[in-house]
């Protein structure tokens, strides 16, 4: 994708095809004018004709008369307006062959009077839970509830009171009617971003169906529209690096969830997130003390902290601070203390000074004493009560009652003090496990431990975890066809997923893999069809212990270990994450050259060039793409060496090298390869930035058909935003058949919003726009993938929707220097992406004046002559008149 060719001209001239007042209202009223479809499609039908024949008798191809019955042609922004003389005869051939008057045809728009709104009732996905007794932290509240924007970060360590606060401050705003919306999402109950993302657009849209891939965009225009949003994230750091191993502290490991924070640091109208973690957001640093505001908990003072004791049944009037201080002022672990001695000491507060703090259990202080206290109060529970605890620390999302009853009904280790009892008897049990503060309901029949006490009770089992895992695992098991086909229907994938997790748990290791490669289908059924990137990254980040690639579990051979980090950095890529993406790619190298095997280490050569092309290291990629060919031919595998020489001569176009280009492509042929899917892409986009649209179309087509069997709907939206470039390049421009072709790449963003196919979408979007002068729906588009470009890190699209951006203000005549500017600076930024500088020193140059535009526009000229530019006379022309 390169700028487009819209000429600069007048403001006005966007607003030339309209007529003044009087006339029919297709060409200029001043109102937003709309295409009256459903009348169209109704007196089609009251007709009894089909879409075909009512093309014929139109003069029009059915694709382009779909358009018109759907709607589609009415635009965002601007509604429907005629632009060209064909769209104006097509108007008149439906009036005169339907029978219907060119003023029915197209009508004003009447605005609608919006409702007094009536206030927002708040959604809890989550229940947080509540303490039992909350005493202080009144600055802490009063900085929640003042009315600011952004992002607060709440942070501390594990125990500190964090969720607790948040808790106290959502349950302060009531249930509403609220001026803006509340909804809260608890990262401990489910890790699952994409079911985040659904149930917050459906909140935030007001129950409006979104598809998967539109969700994230969605909720950012939603939460940007006005009212005064409050979104509550709950436990963020399960989602982020701990900074252990080679994992980086704070970052959030899903793109599309760290793009979503980035964006409401920068600002979503009057909307603000409030999260907790143990972890500083660093993704979020470069706004700390603007968008981001950390509120870091300490711990409770020595008042506060007797107030607690007091509340917990301690004796009032006595010195309690001593029993304070002795755990640091660590919310949980005076709780703890308080409930243990208020109900096994009678709340003598000397018995509770015996307690020994001191044993070194473990490195962090708190933690250590906390663990003391724990410990004592397993001393003194029931059986029954120890050993449900003990069981459910060993489901971090929590656990429903019948899950226990399942455990009790197994009896034996697994059961433990638990063996005869049903569901009846166990709820009570777990009730009064709640009043005492060890557990926390999470859904009415579902709870949960904190991970603290998780941790300690955890230690008490006395038979294997895994066993346990075992029992859930087989009830699953009883619901599902483990042999079948892929599952395609999500509440399957998620009990597949469930499945797979138990198994794993069980330390069934290899059969929980077999579940991923055979039942769900690995990479190529998960990601390449179904498009649930963001499930497989988490279920093959499940096999690597602390989320770390480069700790792949031992217990699988090799070669599945290798082609589950191959994966996984198929996953990041496809999310936006090409850092991730290229760490998975370098460790897949190193286990598969260790092996010894020369196809997978090429295989991984060629992904990760591909990503460094995409992140705009094109030299590097350049000496990766010969490195994966050298190692191919060693291989004697053709079919990969014609890969990687593919991929070299798309690289070596972007340096613009374009005869070396054109010698690899020949090369890679000659090889005896017959161009499929990407390397045929790359060849199809080599040529159309030449000018050969014949060729390039030609290119393209060859591969539609066969990617449709194969199921390969992302490479599919991939060819479809290269046809609808090529309808926009030839020597009649054609944006309706451009904007067909936006329509059927968008039906797979809008399932799996693949990032570098969206940032394609956003592009031919634009380039439509500009082509139609519909320039308020060009900037969105602009802007909506340079920021996507750029948080990703896509450097080759940052440099082109920088120079969309100066092609639209040259047209509009508006902030023309500041665009400019700003492209140069993003061009000049990759020199070595000779194709975006030499665009960008030509729209530089058409924006000055006197000696700067002859500079840039001869440093374009000279640019532009050695990439064989078709472009390079209207740049001569231009520096002729200088």
């Amino acid at each position: 994708m390169h700028a487009g060719t819209v000429r600069p001209g007048r403001p006005q001239d966007e607003d030339r095809s309209r007529a003044g007042p009087g006339k029919t209202g297709y060409d200029g009223a001043p109102a937003v004018l709309r295409f009256n479809h459903e009348l169209l499609a109704r007196v089609r039908t009251e007709l009894n004709l089909t879409q075909e024949a009512a093309a014929a008798a139109a003069g029009v191809d059915v694709r382009t008369y779909r358009r018109y019955e759907s709607g589609a042609v009415n635009e965002a922004a601007e509604g429907f307006v005629v632009r060209n003389a064909s769209r104006r005869r097509l108007l008149g051939a439906l009036s005169r062959e339907l029978g219907i008057a060119e003023s029915e045809l197209v009508v004003a728009e009447v605005p609608k009077e919006e409702e007094a709104p009536g206030g927002w009732r708040p959604c809890h996905a989550h229940t947080l839970p509540r303490a039992r007794h909350f005493v202080g932290r009144e600055e802490a509240l009063a900085l929640l509830r003042a009315p600011t924007r952004g992002v607060i970060a709440v942070v501390a360590i594990g125990g500190a009171g964090k969720t607790a606060l948040v808790e106290r401050f959502v349950a302060a705003l009531g249930e509403g009617p609220l001026a803006g919306g509340l909804f809260v999402w608890s990262f401990y109950d489910d890790t699952r971003v994409e079911a985040f993302f659904a149930a917050a657009t459906k909140y935030f849209a007001s129950g409006a169906e979104v598809p998967a891939g539109e969700r994230p965009q969605a909720l950012q225009e939603a939460l940007a529209a006005g009212p005064p949003h409050v979104v509550v994230l709950d436990g963020l750091e399960v989602l982020q690096g701990s900074g252990l191993d080679d994992t980086t502290y704070g970052r959030i490991g899903d793109g599309a969830l760290r793009r979503l924070l980035m964006s409401a640091a920068r600002g979503l109208g009057a909307a603000r997130v409030v999260l907790t973690t143990r972890f500083e957001p660093s993704d979020l640093q470069a706004w700390d003390g603007a968008g981001l505001t950390t509120l870091r908990l300490g711990g409770l003072s020595p008042a506060e902290g007797s107030t607690l004791l007091e509340r917990w049944g301690l004796a009032a009037g006595a010195s309690l601070r001593p029993l304070v201080e002795k755990v640091g002022g660590h919310a949980l672990s005076v709780a703890m203390l308080g409930s243990y001695a208020g109900t096994f000491l009678d709340g003598d507060g000397a018995k509770a000074q015996a307690i020994a703090l001191e044993p070194a259990a473990r490195d962090d202080v708190q933690a250590r004493r906390l663990l003391v206290v724990l410990a004592a109060y397993a001393r003194a529970l029931a059986p029954e009560e120890r050993d449900l605890v003990a069981r459910l620390a060993l489901f971090p999302a929590g656990a429903e009652v019948e899950l226990l009853a399942r455990l009790a009904a197994a009896g034996g280790a697994v059961a433990g003090a638990l063996a005869g009892l049903d569901a009846a008897q166990i709820g009570p049990i777990v009730a009064r496990l709640e009043r005492l503060g060890l557990v926390a309901r999470a859904a009415p029949r579902r709870y949960t431990a904190h991970p603290f006490v998780a941790e300690y009770f955890r230690s008490l089992l006395a038979g294997p975890p895994a066993a346990i895992h075992e029992v859930e695992r087989e009830h699953l098991i009883a619901r599902l066809d483990v042999h079948g086909p892929g599952p395609h229907a999500d509440a399957r994938l998620d009990t597949y997923e469930a499945l797979l997790m138990h198994t794993l748990r069980a330390g069934r290791t290899g059969e929980a893999a077999s579940l991923y490669f055979r039942s769900l289908g690995g990479f190529s059924h998960l990601g390449l069809q179904l498009g649930a990137m963001s499930r497989g990254a988490r279920i093959v980040r499940a096999f690597a212990e602390g989320g770390d690639p480069a700790r792949m579990t031992t217990e699988l051979e090799p070669g599945r270990r290798a082609r589950l980090v191959y994966d996984w950095g198929l996953y990041a890529g496809a999310l936006g994450d090409l850092a991730q993406a290229s760490r998975c790619y370098r460790i897949h190298a190193a286990l598969v050259r260790e092996a010894g095997n020369l196809e997978g280490l090429t295989t991984s050569l060629r992904a990760l060039a591909y990503t460094e092309r995409l992140a705009g290291a094109l030299t590097e990629a350049l000496q990766l793409c010969e490195a994966a060919a050298e190692v191919a031919i060693r291989a004697d595998a053709p079919g990969d060496a014609a890969r990687a020489l593919a991929l070299r001569a798309r690289v070596l176009h972007d340096l613009g090298r374009v005869e070396a280009a054109e010698a690899g492509f020949a090369e890679a042929r000659a090889l005896g390869d017959r161009p499929f899917a990407r390397r045929s892409f790359w060849a199809a986009e080599h040529a159309l930035a030449l000018g050969r649209v014949a060729a390039a179309q030609a290119e393209i087509e060859s591969n539609l058909a066969g990617l449709h069997e194969l199921g390969w709907a992302g490479h599919r939206a991939h060819a479809e935003t290269i046809l609808g470039a090529l309808a926009l390049a030839g020597e009649e421009p054609d944006p309706d058949r451009a904007s067909d072709h936006l329509a059927r790449a968008r039906t797979w963003t809008t399932a799996t919003g693949e990032v570098e196919v969206v940032l394609r979408c956003h592009a031919l979007e634009a380039q439509i726009c500009l082509a139609e002068r519909r320039f308020a729906d060009a900037e969105r588009a602009i802007r909506s993938g340079l920021v996507l470009a750029e948080t990703c890190g896509f450097g080759l699209f940052a440099v082109d929707f920088n120079n969309l951006a100066l092609t639209r203000a040259l047209a509009v005549g508006s902030v023309v220097d500041e665009a400019a500017a700003q492209a140069l600076a993003a061009a000049q930024a990759r020199p070595s992406y000779a194709w975006g500088l030499a665009d960008a020193l030509h729209l530089a140059g058409s924006a000055a004046t006197g000696a700067q535009a002859r500079g840039l526009l001869a440093q374009a000229a000279t640019l532009r002559a050695a990439l064989l530019h078709p472009q390079l006379a209207a740049t001569q022309a231009m520096l002729a008149k200088c």
